[in-house]
């Protein structure tokens, strides 16, 4: 059976919410159910996409533009593949299954999801797997893979799970973490774990700037690296990507000022 296939049928004026092109939503229906769907700003299905293909649970959104927002929000099952770009909030409250975008991603990636895989090929705005503005807590759960970079404040607000940035990413990464992790193996902007709490960011290289209230604690052979390592490694591509991580890491501990249960581990 052929995945479904949504093909955006010209340029996009305006910003659209895509978060009811989901598996679970078109789960069973025909395609004149579908193309009848409703869309915000008194739209529908049919006014913008061309349909085809028959499997829901694989959903396949062509010609995806920056101006599709919510894609894959709140998703439990299946899969969404973007061929393009999408905007913000890509992701955003994930309880499952699996979004691969092929282009970049907006703001807010991953933001607040609590389950599944979100993989963007390309790059990623500010608030990658953060709290929306007002929310106390981030991610809760669930993988976020960057091949690209990424923006500001990435994990911002964290609570559990693993972000994975192939690139650089921006200033606060981190920032105001509850736990979970990030590993970033390109180069990280200023202030990264600023108001951190628990968890622990992996850096390849040191960062532009820490927060003055983070302590050097030497230099460090960590078990929890070798686990992390090998969990990769049995998932297989695109995780094995990340591999080998390092096997001696530099630790600092902070934020101090709020408790200093958290690290920063860079490699030596």
């Amino acid at each position: 059976m052929s995945a479904r296939i949504l093909t955006l049928r010209n340029a996009l004026q305006t910003d659209v919410d895509a978060s009811a092109l989901i598996p679970e939503c078109l789960r069973g229906l025909t395609d004149a159910a579908i193309a009848s769907l409703p869309l915000p700003g008194k739209l529908r299905v049919a006014d913008l996409f061309d349909i085809g293909g028959e499997d829901s649970e694989h959903l396949v959104l062509r010609n995806a533009t920056m101006r599709l927002t919510h894609v894959g929000a709140r998703m439990k099952t299946g899969m969404v593949r973007v061929e393009g770009d999408c905007g913000p909030c890509t992701g955003m409250g994930m309880r499952g299954g699996q979004i691969l975008v092929t282009g970049s991603a907006g703001a807010y990636a991953g933001c607040e999801m609590r389950a599944g895989i979100l993989e963007i090929e390309g790059n990623v705005g500010d608030f990658a797997g953060s709290a929306l503005p007002g929310n106390k807590q981030g991610m809760r759960g669930g993988i976020v893979i960057v091949h690209g970079n990424a923006g500001d404040r990435v994990g911002d607000r964290m609570r559990r799970g693993l972000i994975l940035v192939a690139g650089d990413a921006g200033d606060c990464c981190g920032a105001r973490m509850l736990a979970g992790t990030v590993v970033v193996k390109g180069k990280v902007g200023a202030l990264p774990g600023l108001a951190l709490k628990r968890g622990s960011l992996l850096l390849d290289f040191p960062p532009a700037a820490l927060p003055v209230t983070f302590q050097d604690s030497g230099e460090h052979q960590l078990l929890f690296l070798t686990l992390l390592e090998k969990d990769l490694r049995r998932r297989g591509e695109p995780f094995a990507r990340f591999v080998p991580l390092p096997t001696r890491v530099r630790r600092y501990c902070g934020d101090l000022a709020t408790g200093a249960t958290g690290e920063i581990l860079v490699r030596t």
